[in-house]
């Protein structure tokens, strides 16, 4: 067999490549009919083709939109007349065989949509903004998605001034990855519009001159689209120019006006501390005309003793660093001192180079002066306020120790009244028992009836005698003192059993034994006063006494099953106030360094006292009422 000449295998590589062209577009087109001597361009504009355009995972119609529409600013008209024929169906969008065409209506709307600058653009930047990010869904056709897309992407792909912020809103839309398709997309169609401009022989192929000769309005927006060819852009460009001038211009102005009216002293230098500006506000907190600074060492406002500082800053300066908020003090013209606060920022010149420092000071004197006079006024009230505390706290300790003197007569009162019924008053009864007696002895036989009235007589006293030492004891139980707590407290259950009917359960653990004289008269008198509150007012049938010793505590608990306090009762108690018995009760047990609780709801009442035992027992205190309210 015949070998195959050179020729014969570039011809047949040459036709192998535009049969795979074919197959993906539908048709050949004139682009890649281009520089047949250097087929190895071609097939590289090829698989550039394939990777930004082709293969590249954006939607096949969004993308020959995107590229018509992007090629109407392409001077050489091929572009947008071979590509308007893929989204039409002469051939197809993007190589994609499945992707449906556009209608010619639907085309014509497309290149009637105008290049949005200024005030347009601006609409379209802001309606970007506000739609969900990233884009759940590309586009759909003449969507408003779409219109702003397209309008931001074109300000990208023209290079224009707002590229910048059209391209950020982009990545707002698009995503991380989505948006680096879309931007190698773009380069893509600049690359194709810079080859057909290189190559302006390139022809319409026969099937576009037929499009352009049966749809005069389709034809009308490719030949003749204002926004074609570089003079148009031009156009754009300098019409936007004068509207970004004035911008720059009013800003610039309000800028100036902001530094020369603001009430702080705002200064610029140049690194061996020439001032080079000076505004209104340096002339009032330093007293210098702008006339008198500019060109002056910044030390004429520094004090000698504060030059080193300035010094400090200047090298500080140099190496780019930005000083906030430097409490100091500056120098006015009349020589007196000034506080300030700064703040000191360098200036850089277009390369990042620092050739200066713009500094603003304010005025802190009077700060400095309100937070003087605070600390003195702070200080004048911390003296009052512990003079008070200490008279607060002498008066306090002067109304507990006369509480105890009050307690300690009422106690002694008590225990006069009932010596003095058990003995003066007691003997009188006991006399007069006698002397009944005697008559009713006499009177036996000579008048009987006389006799029965003087025996019922007889019983009065009796009965008078037992409630005048009941009475006795309540005033003051001898057996407190005789035989101690736990018999007294059995004589005082017994006793209010008989006289209330409540049934009242004792326990008293044996190891209590005896306590201090004023620990059980404590224990017992807030046992009487619990009792009583029970049989007045709890309508409680039942309570329960349990007195105890825990290491180094005595606790007593009283219980009782009745209507309970009511909530506003409760907290005036728990606030401190209360009536005459429980504030007994509390000032009896401050005394002894002892604690009161109580709780109550409607399923009773329970009062807790404990006193101390020994000399630790302060410390345990939340403990053990943290036992006592478990035990409730």
């Amino acid at each position: 067999m015949a070998e195959t000449s050179p020729s014969t295998s570039a011809r047949e590589n040459l036709s192998e490549f535009r049969r795979l062209v074919a197959s993906r577009f539908g048709i050949l087109p004139n682009f890649f009919r281009l520089a047949p001597e250097t087929p190895e361009i071609t097939e590289k504009m090829w698989g550039f083709a394939l990777a930004a355009y082709l293969d590249n995972p954006m939607p096949s119609v969004f993308k020959e939109r995107l590229f018509v529409y992007l090629s109407r600013f392409c001077a050489v008209r091929y572009c947008i007349a071979r590509h308007m024929g893929f989204l039409v169906g002469l051939g197809r969008p993007a190589g994609d065989a499945t992707a449906p065409p556009n209608s010619i209506e639907q085309a014509v709307r497309l290149l009637r949509r105008p290049l949005h600058h200024g005030p347009a653009l601006e609409t379209q930047i802001a309606a970007a903004g506000k739609f969900p990010a990233p884009l759940a869904d590309m586009p759909a056709m003449d969507s408003r998605e779409e219109i702003a897309v397209f309008a931001l992407a074109s300000h990208v792909f023209l290079h224009t001034p707002d590229s910048e912020r059209c391209r950020e809103g982009l990545l707002r839309l698009f995503g991380a990855v989505r948006f680096q398709y879309l931007m190698l997309f773009l380069t893509f169609v600049r690359a194709a519009h810079y080859w057909t401009k290189v190559h302006p022989e390139i022809e319409f192929e026969a099937d576009i001159k037929h499009l352009l000769a049966t749809h005069e309005s389709l034809a009308d927006c490719i030949l003749n689209d204002p926004e074609s060819g570089a003079d148009s852009i031009t156009r754009t460009l300098l019409h936007e120019l004068p509207l970004l001038r004035e911008r720059a211009d009013r800003a610039a102005a309000l800028l100036a006006s902001i530094v020369e009216h603001s009430d702080d002293a705002i200064i610029s230098k140049n690194l061996d501390g020439t001032i080079t500006s000076w505004n209104h506000g340096a002339e009032q907190l330093f007293g210098y005309t702008r006339e008198e600074a500019v060109g002056q060492s910044i030390y004429l406002t520094v004090p000698p003793d504060r030059k080193a500082e300035e010094d400090s800053i200047l090298e500080r300066l140099r190496r780019g660093e930005r000083i906030e908020r430097l409490a100091t003090e500056r120098m006015r013209k009349d020589g007196s001192a000034v506080h300030v606060s700064m703040t000191i920022s360098p200036i850089r010149d277009p390369n990042g180079q620092v050739i200066g420092a713009s500094k603003i000071a304010r005025d802190i004197t009077g700060a400095i002066l309100a937070e003087r006079m605070l600390r003195e006024s702070e200080e004048r009230f911390r003296n009052l306020s512990e003079t008070l505390e200490a008279q607060v706290a002498a008066r306090t300790q002067q109304l507990r120790t006369l509480s105890l003197h009050l307690l300690q007569a009422q106690d002694d009162e008590r225990r006069r009244l009932a010596r003095d019924l058990h003995d003066t008053a007691g003997q009188t009864l006991a006399v007069l028992s006698i002397g009944v007696d005697q008559l009713i002895d006499e009177t036996t036989a000579a008048a009987p009836e006389l006799a029965a009235k003087l025996e019922k007589t007889a019983t009065t006293v009796q009965q008078l005698n037992r409630e005048l030492r009941t009475a006795s004891y309540l005033l003051h139980p001898p057996l407190l003192d005789e035989n101690g707590l736990t018999a007294a407290l059995e004589w005082y259950v017994q006793g209010l059993e008989k006289r209330s009917g409540i049934s009242v359960q004792l326990t008293i653990a044996a190891d209590v034994g005896r306590l201090s004289k004023d620990a059980e008269l404590a224990i017992f008198r807030l046992v009487q006063e619990c009792l009583t509150n029970v049989h007045r007012h709890s309508g409680s049938k039942t309570a329960s006494i349990r007195i105890e010793r825990a290491g180094e505590h005595i606790s007593a608990q009283v219980r009782d099953d009745g209507k309970g306090m009511s909530p506003e009762t409760l907290a005036r108690i728990q606030a401190g106030g209360s009536g005459v018995g429980i504030s007994g009760m509390r000032e009896r047990l401050r005394h002894l360094d002892g604690e009161l609780t109580i709780e109550s709801s409607e399923r009773g009442t329970v009062v807790c006292a404990v006193i101390p035992n020994g000399a630790n027992w302060a410390g345990n205190w939340p403990e053990i009422r943290e036992s006592f309210s478990a035990t409730v």
